[in-house]
């Protein structure tokens, strides 16, 4: 398999709505979106979901909960195996910033869905300032905890 363009996967990105109905956003992040990729890179996606839409989707489908990655890699040209998916309706605050600061957006359902997942997402440089003091902070103390 080649590995697909940033213009292809917007391209493809667009036979989604078909093949995921509940599908809110498609975010490329990691190492693909920042062009920091080396040879055993893996692709990183973010969804964001409709939850009623998908309850209803894969009701009679239980399988339906793991169908993601596989939608992707077979319309990507992606081996599923290389494909990780980081659900938005259930990641952390910190995991969404990142997403936010660094993902490119491939889908949308909704106009302007992702500029309010930007909007709500990003946290400000002194929010990270004082998470990364606070972080140091414990781990400074665990290390003081075992003698280190």
């Amino acid at each position: 398999m080649s590995t697909p363009t940033l213009e292809e996967l917007e391209k493809l990105a667009r036979q989604l709505p078909e093949k995921i109905p509940y599908l809110k956003l498609l975010i490329l992040f990691g190492s693909r979106a920042t062009g920091k990729t080396h040879a055993q890179s893996d692709w990183d996606f973010a969804v964001l979901f409709n939850e009623e839409e998908r309850k209803i989707h894969i009701k009679d489908n239980n399988w339906g909960w793991f169908e993601v990655p596989l939608i992707l890699g077979k319309t990507f040209g992606i081996a599923p195996e290389k494909i990780d998916v980081v659900e938005l309706n259930n990641s952390s605050w910190l995991v969404a910033h990142f997403i936010a600061r660094d993902g490119i957006l491939l889908y949308e359902k909704d106009p302007g869905g992702y500029e309010y997942f930007r909007s709500t997402s990003l946290r400000p440089e002194s929010e990270m300032k004082k998470f990364r003091q606070e972080q140091r902070q414990l781990i400074e103390m665990a290390l003081k905890k075992w003698g280190l």
